[in-house]
């Protein structure tokens, strides 16, 4: 777990405070670097932070893991329970792709989502590219469940996340916090401290 937070803060730095390459844009010849507002963090009900890689000649199709935060009633973040995702489909990929993403759970059924065994991205829970820089959105009134950030070798890719499943990983977050059976809701409800609450976001 202590590598999925590392892993997990190093991330989500990279989205709001560093910037991630927008890559060239062929009508404006141009180039510039995709933030995730702070307001958005600031109010969201939840954040999943997660990496998957697809490597050598597989069918089409990717794995990885993350870890999962709730807002917790004062304010303060829940926290992390980790899980682990992946993807599948069809034809072969060759060659290598390593994609990080920040979820970013507008509403208490996308985090309720996360407390589940098993769920994948679909139409019962419907994803959208959020949005990026200052004043390019009503954050107040986001309507959309989970707004998606990936970049893929460094560069900004939006929403690329149909058909990704999750699975909770109840060994690490038992390992982790000590305690035999623990759920993901236990721990995105606040019930298993361990002095790890804001680990992840720091001061966001």
């Amino acid at each position: 777990m202590d590598k999925e937070i590392a892993k997990a803060q190093k991330i989500l730095k990279s989205f709001t405070k560093e910037g991630v390459d927008l890559g060239s844009d062929a009508s404006k010849k141009s180039k510039g670097r995709a933030k995730i507002p702070a307001e958005v963090i600031q109010q969201a009900k939840g954040i999943a932070i997660f990496t998957t890689v697809r490597a050598g000649m597989w069918v089409s199709g990717s794995a990885g893991s993350g870890v999962v935060m709730a807002r917790l009633p004062d304010g303060d973040w829940s926290p992390p329970s980790a899980f682990s995702a992946y993807t599948v489909g069809a034809g072969v990929i060759l060659g290598a792709d390593h994609t990080e993403s920040v979820c970013v759970l507008n509403t208490d059924e996308a985090v309720r989502a996360f407390t589940q065994e098993k769920f994948g991205f679909g139409a019962g829970l419907s994803v959208t590219a959020g949005p990026v820089g200052a004043g390019t959105a009503s954050l107040h009134d986001a309507k959309d469940p989970v707004w998606i950030y990936s970049k893929s070798r460094g560069i900004f890719i939006g929403a690329q996340v149909d058909g990704t499943r999750f699975n909770a990983r109840d060994d690490i977050n038992e390992g982790f916090y000590g305690e035999v059976g623990i759920t993901p809701e236990k721990v995105l409800r606040g019930g298993s401290k361990n002095g790890v609450q804001g680990s992840v976001t720091g001061d966001l």
